[in-house]
């Protein structure tokens, strides 16, 4: 017979068996849960593996389907991936470079629109997003050639829609110069002529003649759309020349033009002949609007790194703000001796250039008219 001591301990190792088997049911149940929950969370984890790989292989195929060209760039600027159409344009060693490097290499010219120019005139637009946390960018780059032809077509045949629709006023204009130039020279053969008079006459049909030649000018510029040839132009040179080309016009008005001195090193990719002749329709624009002893500058302003500006000023009456951008519109004048293309011309020859034509004017005190280019770097136009 068990005493009390010993039914006491027996008493407690009953009860703890009781909470053992208490506490092993809880730990199996639990156990039960959670592997039911890690079964639940593979299927979603394998459900959701399923879905990314279906993503990232549409991803895969659509860039591999791109006509454009993808590249990611690393933190180092170096080129790390690359789609089919990115391979096309630059190459499979492009892979692994850097991306200043590759362009350099590539492409002939780069400007500030983000479009790249290859030595065979193709023309890629250059987009670029940064990945997140400064990881390195996705650029995109893309054939852009035809949609800049398809540009330059329609405003060609805008400028010539122009024209026609115009041509019965220049008609007009034409004829009175030519009907005097030929009036002056049916008198030159007259007998009872005096030298000073032949002289005379002979001045006022070159006067016609030279006018005639400056709408036939302008009317071919404008139609080209403002540029023929791409050489580098030293500034300095252009407006030693545009000095040259103007003296007999500054001289017959009794004017006075003030040439700032010019930078040196300064340089812009176009055509020479073009840029004189924007420059002279700004300063003969000048002379005509301020008329006889008019004080016109002329100074080259570098803006930035990669921009200058060609401006002319006057102090003559100002133009008001509301015709300010009018006044560039073809066949807009309010000159009775105007043809309406001197500033239409030079905003042709400007934006064709890859820059643009402005004005800065207060009515009362004069006016200044720029040509803001591109400058020339040591690898081409920026």
């Amino acid at each position: 017979m068990l005493n009390e001591i010993e039914q006491h301990r027996l008493k407690e190792l009953e009860e703890a068996f009781e909470l053992f088997n208490a506490t092993s049911m809880q730990l199996t149940n639990a156990y039960d849960g959670l592997q039911e929950q890690v079964v639940h969370l593979q299927g979603q984890l394998a459900k959701s593996d399923q879905e990314k790989r279906q993503v990232a292989d549409r991803l895969s195929r659509l860039l591999n389907l791109l006509p454009a060209g993808v590249i990611v760039l690393n933190e180092h600027n170096q080129v790390v991936e690359m789609n089919p159409g990115a391979e096309a344009i630059l190459g499979q060693d492009a892979l692994g470079r850097d991306w200043d490097i590759v362009v350099m290499n590539v492409f002939l010219l780069s400007n500030d629109a983000g479009e790249l120019i290859t030595h065979e005139d193709v023309v890629y637009q250059l987009s670029e997003t940064t990945l997140d946390e400064a990881m390195g960018k996705i650029l995109l780059i893309q054939d852009v050639t035809s949609a800049r032809q398809l540009q330059e077509h329609i405003s060609r045949h805008q400028r010539l829609h122009s024209m026609g629709e115009m041509a019965a006023s220049l008609a007009h204009q034409i004829r009175t110069p030519l009907s005097s130039a030929l009036l002056y020279v049916s008198q030159l053969n007259s007998d009872s002529l005096t030298e000073d008079k032949r002289n005379k006459f002979i001045g006022k049909a070159l006067h016609s003649l030279h006018h005639l030649e400056g709408l036939v000018k302008d009317m071919l510029q404008y139609a080209r759309g403002g540029k023929g040839s791409e050489q580098p132009i030293e500034l300095a040179e252009l407006l030693v020349q545009l000095e040259k080309n103007i003296e007999t016009q500054v001289a017959g008005s009794k004017s006075r033009i003030i040439f700032d001195s010019c930078p040196g090193n300064m340089n812009v990719l176009g055509d020479k002949d073009a840029l004189l002749t924007a420059l002279q329709n700004l300063i003969g624009n000048a002379i005509d609007v301020v008329g006889q002893a008019a004080d016109i500058q002329v100074s080259v302003n570098r803006i930035s790194d990669n921009r200058v500006d060609l401006v002319v000023s006057d102090h003559g009456p100002g133009i008001d703000e509301h015709l300010q951008e009018k006044i560039f519109e073809p066949f807009y004048t309010r000159r009775a001796k105007g043809t309406g293309l001197g500033l239409a011309v030079v905003r042709a020859i400007a934006e064709a250039h890859g820059g643009k034509a402005w004005v800065k004017s207060i009515e009362g005190h004069g006016s200044r008219f720029g040509i803001r280019l591109p400058l020339m770097t040591e690898r081409g136009l920026e």
